[in-house]
């Protein structure tokens, strides 16, 4: 199963610069350098819990950076979030929480800008390199959702964003407290955040 999800992510790594070229076959230098910063809100997903077939509710929620792409359409996208998962019900051996550091990689769509208009569509495929403690993971994440405009005279996208994303696979983890195994279901998230114009000199294209 691990090198079914590998290819995933390498396709969609792959497909990052096919999209990034323009109409013409040329390729688009531009790569804009707006940055969100985002909330993980805690909505609640299972982990089922191997040992004494014992399934209870996760709580996650986190905190994230994602570098923005051009705002035309398809570009390339990634984010460094840390999550901080906490367990109802269930008493640890040592905590009721752990954490979760992940790398995502891929691919973004948004709807081109459009005079007057504030909201514009986003939807997004990435690849998930996560860990935590000493577990290492790959998981496909899809998303979708809103970006409002606060300044429409803005080179790069800005303003507030609305999304919700899912998770299809499951996340097997070796050690959520003194060595108890535990594995984190699929589920939905919802995230929160702003975008903010970019800061480096966007580059032509050729």
């Amino acid at each position: 199963m691990g090198k079914k999800y590998a290819l995933i992510l390498i396709v969609l790594l792959a497909a990052c610069p096919a999209a990034a070229r323009a109409a013409d076959g040329k390729p688009v230098y531009k790569w804009v350098s707006a940055n969100e910063y985002y909330f993980i809100l805690p909505a609640p997903q299972d982990i089922y819990f191997p040992g004494n077939k014992d399934t209870e509710v996760a709580h996650p929620w986190g905190l994230g950076v994602r570098a923005v792409g051009n705002g035309e359409r398809f570009s390339r996208t990634g984010a460094l979030q840390l999550q901080s998962v906490k367990i109802s019900g269930r008493n640890l051996p040592e905590a009721n929480s752990f954490y979760i550091l992940d790398l995502l990689l891929g691919l973004e769509y948004m709807t081109p800008k459009v005079q007057d208009k504030t909201l514009r569509f986003t939807a997004s495929a990435v690849g998930d390199i996560g860990l935590s403690n000493t577990d290492f993971f790959l998981a496909p994440v899809l998303s979708a959702g809103f970006l409002y405009t606060t300044d429409q005279a803005a080179e790069t996208p800005t303003g507030l964003t609305f999304s919700v994303f899912y998770r299809p696979t499951d996340i097997a983890l070796s050690d959520v407290g003194s060595g108890t195994k535990a594995t984190l279901r699929p589920a939905l998230g919802v995230k929160l955040g702003y975008i903010f114009e970019g800061f480096w000199t966007t580059k032509e294209k050729n």
